[in-house]
């Protein structure tokens, strides 16, 4: 260290020695900017130019200063500075610990501690909020927004004082630390003034941003707004309620409600509390539009008075808007690359595809994509050319909005507000989208006449209302009997090249088959009009009315793989020599040589082996040809056996289906007499029928496409083991790292070392990619260096999310990141990131389901409902925040999680 760490006795702030150590906010001149900090400077200079700020003072940084050289401390932040550039993490956060603790025990000089004191009883003041403004924060050019703390509700001298010296504390966090670190900030230089004002008792408070804080673009004005004070926005304790202005016309373009579980509120004998949100008033908007463009007039003329983009807090009382503070928005316009400009959404992929991609199946999901698309918008007049309909982000797909906003936008019937339901309202995740802001210049020009629109649409109508439930049965019939054809196939007198055309043929057949996606998307839309029939017809205001109606079906494959695998523990079951040799805990080989030979063992055995033929396809992550099938991990289906064997007596799914049937049945002739008018009951049995026939449906397409999938699995697997013993591969597995034409390059040439080279890169690369969870929207370029993931409030008690499949359950939550790793036992509330088919085994014992993401329609939803159990999804971050042996409490009905503490 070259800085002079000698006591400093006075102060020195800009260059100018000064005694005084606060200043009011109104008496702040420009000589005192220096030392307050940006967030006081601003808030003095709105003061001035007559805004609604709450009175108060400001403690200089000067006297920050003071506290450390007065008490030593100077020299003992040397020390740790030193030790902190080599230690690891954990010592990190001790030593930083230690450094927050030492500045928060060391008294405050009495000269200090009485002008803070005669501040707050000259000034009236009876609750104060006290807020960190560093030197080096908000500045333009630095992003060091939000690093540091605030404190609300602090009454009298004493609490005063402790919360100064814990603001100054907060420029030793391990987030402001680092951040420093990484930008080349000097540790010394940064210095912290802290505010002191009057704390308004907030009916509602929030954000304003007069410009994009993440691209920087500035025609709109975005206002984000919680119930009570803003802490419990900018702590994520609640999503708030959005509203996206034009900034030129103050025009509303878009809002979202927010799920706004918990508000914190100042209580009547002094001090503030958390409370949670009553469900009814959560649904309801923290402000009203007049509200809205009160704040919005007020931001720009803010902005036009500071000379900059903010981004600002706000809090209201008795309809009185105040201003608590006006930061520069630190990132500006500038130029950008085509990549610069690219947003991507994981919305819709991240369930279907949630881990990182191979190159062999990325390769097939690109020519899965493209025919999707273009057999739905070609008929509608629309040609997406070259412009990319999904990218790769650390690895995991993602839709790329640019393409899917230019084709919205080309539609005259569709407006831009219906981005986020468009492209996220299935899976629940509107709010992320729906006030997200594509500048026109960044949409690609795609291919398209109104004139062409208008005269494909007879075609296109009969193309949709042909394409009956009847007709996607009949598609999904034919689908299965192609694959029992295909699957006779002797691959062992294939050669390789054979076998690799005979691969790439069945890929491209599924490719052609992509049409098929329209039946999906019927089953969604009729499931859709049944909820709206259902709350506006029915008075079923929570939505429960549908996902019942729509449970408790037959004919589900992914449904039946659950009965079909708990009909086989009961086979084993009934069977005492078979049942002690499968909880031996031997392997699979070993039990079926054993039971083999067991009386009655044959039959158990045909049993399994039909098991195997029908839902062998399955597994986690279905679309990943990576990933092995059950039929290749027999052991993992006889831990799932294990596991029900153990549950015998506690549940029965059996019969909770036939339960959740009768129930269903009972449920749709109490809305049939519900509705006297007879036009409303037939489109009320026309939609449920329809809905009921689409759910099936959807998922049988799904599970008809992976048993496709499941079969050129094992043709490259045949392939790869080929090349693995002539050495061009390392293993079988190997193959899946490379694409179809460096297959062929592989079984042409030969040669291993440079194949083995390459495979080498992509390995590492897919293993790097594991350890990294991008956000589900990216801007621009996706750099993991320097992502930071979102700070999560682990002590929180109650979460939110999208209530799925109705009804309440508590238990003992069962957190799982992987479904092959670990098994629920009978009674737990399973806590998983997302789940598809291979997750169906443990939905058979669980009492309820949290996940972290996920829609009205996703698989979970869909399996939750038809074995009834309560389902609240798009709780991320669910699975960091509730550990496995708390007892949680889920409301599938409205969509709310209690943590028990």
């Amino acid at each position: 260290m070259n800085m002079d760490l000698g006591v400093v006795s006075g102060c020195y702030a800009g260059g100018i020695l000064d005694s005084k150590k606060t200043i009011p906010l109104e008496a702040v001149s420009d000589k005192d900017e220096d030392g307050i900090g940006a967030k006081a400077a601003g808030l003095a200079r709105l003061m001035k130019a007559g805004f609604p700020v709450p009175p108060g003072f400001c403690v200089k940084t000067c006297a920050y200063r003071e506290h450390l050289g007065s008490n030593g401390l100077l020299g003992f932040i040397e020390t740790t500075l030193d030790k902190l550039a080599s230690a690891s993490m954990d010592g990190r956060a001790l030593l930083l610990a230690e450094l927050r603790e030492e500045i928060v025990h060391a008294p405050i000089k009495a000269e200090l501690r009485e002008s803070i004191e005669t501040g707050l009883k000259e000034s009236g003041i009876a609750m104060v909020a006290v807020r960190s403004s560093a030197t080096a924060e908000d500045l333009p050019g630095r992003s060091f927004a939000g690093q540091y703390d605030t404190f609300l509700g602090v009454s009298g001298p004493q609490e005063c004082l402790l919360a100064v010296k814990r603001c100054w504390a907060s420029l030793w966090t391990e987030r402001a630390y680092d951040y420093r670190r990484r930008n080349g900030f000097h540790h010394l230089e940064a210095e912290m003034a802290v505010v002191i004002q009057e704390l308004v008792p907030a009916e509602a408070a929030g954000v304003i941003f007069t410009a994009d804080p993440v691209t920087g673009w500035s025609d709109r004005v975005t206002v984000e707004a919680v119930f009570g004070l803003g802490e419990s926005l900018v702590s994520g304790k609640s999503s708030p309620d959005r509203f996206v202005v034009d900034k030129k016309d103050l025009h509303l373009i878009s809002s979202t409600v927010g799920r706004k579980a918990l508000e914190r509120v100042v209580c009547e004998g002094g001090g503030v509390e958390e409370r949670e949100v009553d469900p009814g008033r959560a649904e309801m908007t923290s402000v009203d539009q007049d509200v809205v463009k009160r704040l919005v007039e007020m931001a720009r003329r803010a902005e036009a008075c500071l000379g900059y983009p903010l981004d600002m807090e706000w809090a209201m009382q008795n309809g009185e808007v105040f201003l608590l503070q006006a930061r520069p928005i630190t990132t500006g316009e500038r130029e950008r690359s085509w990549e610069d400009r690219q947003v991507w959404s994981n919305m819709n992929t991240g369930e279907v595809l949630p881990d990182v991609v191979t190159p062999m199946t990325w390769e097939m999901v690109v020519k899965l994509i493209k025919p999707i698309f273009d057999s739905l918008f070609a008929r509608i007049g629309l040609d997406f050319g070259d412009n990319p309909l999904v990218g790769q982000m650390a690895g995991r797909a993602y839709f790329n909005l640019n393409t899917c906003v230019a084709a919205i936008r080309r539609f005259p019937f569709l407006r831009e507000e219906d981005l986020g339901e468009l492209l996220g309202g299935a899976q629940g995740d509107v709010e992320e989208l729906k006030g997200l802001h594509i500048p026109e210049e960044d949409l690609p020009d795609l291919d398209f006449s109104l004139a062409k629109l208008i005269l494909k649409i007879p075609g296109f109508i009969w193309w949709y209302v042909s394409h009956s439930m009847g007709r996607g049965e009949s598609f999904v019939t034919e689908i299965r009997r192609k694959t029992k054809k295909r699957e006779r196939l002797d691959m062992a007198s294939r050669s390789d090249l054979e076998l690799l055309i005979d691969a790439r043929w069945i890929m491209d057949d599924l490719c052609r088959s992509a049409s098929g996606i329209i039946y999906a998307t019927k089953g969604m839309g009729y499931y859709k009009k049944l909820d709206e029939v259902c709350r506006g017809w029915l008075g079923d205001s929570d939505g429960e009315y549908t996902g019942r109606l729509c449970s408790g079906l037959d004919g589900m494959d992914i449904a039946e793989a659950g009965f079909s695998l708990w009909r086989l523990a009961l086979e084993a079951h009934d069977n005492s020599e078979v049942r002690a040799i499968i909880s031996s805990g031997e392997d699979y080989q070993a039990c079926r040589e054993r039971i083999s030979r067991a009386e009655g063992g044959q039959e158990f055995l045909a049993a399994w082996d039909g098991f195997i033929r029908d839902h062998g396809h399955h597994t986690r992550g279905e679309l990943e040809l990576f990933n092995p099938r059950w039929s290749e991990r027999p052991d993992y289906i006889l831990d799932m056996v294990r596991g029900y064997l153990q549950g015998m007596g506690s549940i029965d799914p059996l019969r909770k289906h036939r339960q959740n049937a009768a129930a269903r049945e009972a449920l749709a002739r109490r809305c049939r007499r519900q509705l006297r008018n007879p036009l409303k009951r037939a489109v009320f049995d026309f939609l449920l029928k329809q809905s009921q026939r689409g759910a099936v449906l959807r998922e049988n397409i799904k599970s008809e496409a992976v048993r496709v999938l499941a079969l050129v699995r094992r043709m490259f697997l045949e392939l790869g083991k080929r090349l693995a013993v002539r050495d061009v591969l390392e293993s079988g597995e190997d193959i899946f790292f490379l694409g179809l034409s460096e297959v062929e390059f592989a079984i042409r040439n030969g040669n291993g070392s440079e194949i083995k080279e390459l495979i080498g890169k992509r390995r590492a690369e897919y293993e790097m990619n594991l350890d990294i969870i991008p956000p589900k929207v990216i801007i621009g370029r996706f750099d993991p260096d320097d992502f930071v993931a979102e700070d999560i409030d682990e002590d929180a008690e109650v979460l939110s999310g999208l209530a799925v499949s109705p009804g309440t359950a508590s238990g003992t939550a069962r957190v799982m990141l992987r479904s092959d790793n670990g098994q629920i036992r009978p009674g737990e509330v399973l806590v998983a990131p997302f789940t598809d088919p291979g997750w169906t085994p443990h939905f058979m014992a669980a009492a309820a389901l949290i996940m972290d993401q996920g829609g009205l329609l996703s698989h979970g939803s869909i399996v939750a409902r038809e074995y009834g159990i309560p389902a609240v999804v798009n709780v991320g971050p669910a699975t960091r925040i509730i550990k496995t042996g708390q007892r949680v409490h889920v409301d599938g009905t409205r969509g709310i999680v209690r943590i028990l503490r």
